[in-house]
């Protein structure tokens, strides 16, 4: 499946992650996360609001698997 740029009108089957920050919204409490995505071709961005409970761990995956890329795992500070 594609969409199609409402900017620059090309097909895309990927959107570029910008920003994705976990926030409460103001309005109802909830929390959530929020994307920012770009297009590949333009840099058209789109905005999408994630649920928390809407996010599922991947099974397998940890921070610390060796498939992780390092930019992706987590450092642990301060552990006795």
């Amino acid at each position: 499946m594609t969409i199609t740029c409402i900017s620059c009108h090309q097909a895309t089957r990927r959107l570029n992650p910008t920003q994705a920050e976990i926030t409460q919204q103001p309005e109802s409490g909830e929390w959530g996360i929020d994307l920012l995505l770009t297009c590949p071709h333009c840099g058209q961005r789109y905005s999408a609001w994630v649920l928390n409970w809407d996010v599922v761990p991947l099974k397998g995956i940890t921070a610390k698997s060796p498939s992780t890329p390092p930019h992706h795992q987590t450092h642990e500070v301060n552990k006795p």
